[in-house]
């Protein structure tokens, strides 16, 4: 099948990701607050249980805007247990994010709508040294493939931690039966849900 003919399929599987992201969005909205943290407090001890947690010394985390899983505990679990913890931050181009180091008692730093990030004097990490990379998602499969918020920043970034274990956590309702997938696209190995952990 030459690039003109695939073309075609490629745009649906696009609009087919947006519509996804769409009601993912309006359904995480939907769900209580009080019962938004019961269901990130089962996924972080999930994750703790993991080999993936417990080997990693540098975990690379998100943290957590509006109605995602809480990232929060995971972050203070990770400084209670002396790893080191890093975050992604757009670069100055907003085209990508850089994996920066995130220290002790420094709050993310936030841009508007943009997601909350390590401030812009935070030091880069040296991607070799990441472990473990805690992954945001809107929708994924049980295969691993992940539909993010659309940009691409996640998988770009992904790409270039190539021996990190790469761990989604997501609410049970956001797991579907298929994703699908275009071009570019990252898969993550372990799904963490507040109902089961899949190894992909």
């Amino acid at each position: 099948m030459d690039a003109i003919s695939r073309a075609p399929e490629e745009q649906l599987r696009r609009k087919v990701k947006d519509e996804i992201r769409y009601r993912m969005r309006q359904v995480r909205k939907a769900i209580p607050a009080a019962s938004r943290a019961e269901r990130s407090a089962r996924i972080h001890t999930a994750l703790f249980a993991r080999p993936e947690w417990n080997d990693a010394r540098t975990v690379l985390l998100f943290a957590s805007m509006r109605t995602e899983v809480d990232t929060g505990p995971i972050e203070r679990r990770a400084r209670s247990e002396g790893k080191i913890v890093a975050a992604p931050r757009m670069n100055e181009d907003m085209t990508d994010l850089d994996p920066r180091v995130w220290d002790d008692g420094v709050a993310p730093y936030e841009q508007g709508r943009l997601a909350p990030e390590p401030p812009p004097d935070a030091p880069r990490i040296d991607v070799a040294t990441i472990d473990l990379v805690v992954v945001p998602a809107l929708a994924l499969s049980p295969e691993g493939a992940r539909i993010g918020y659309g940009k691409g920043f996640y998988d770009r970034l992904l790409a270039t931690i190539p021996r990190a274990r790469r761990v989604a956590v997501a609410f049970d309702f956001q797991l579907i039966a298929e994703v699908p997938e275009t071009p570019g696209d990252e898969r993550v190995h372990v799904i963490v849900t507040d109902q089961r952990v899949i190894d992909c």
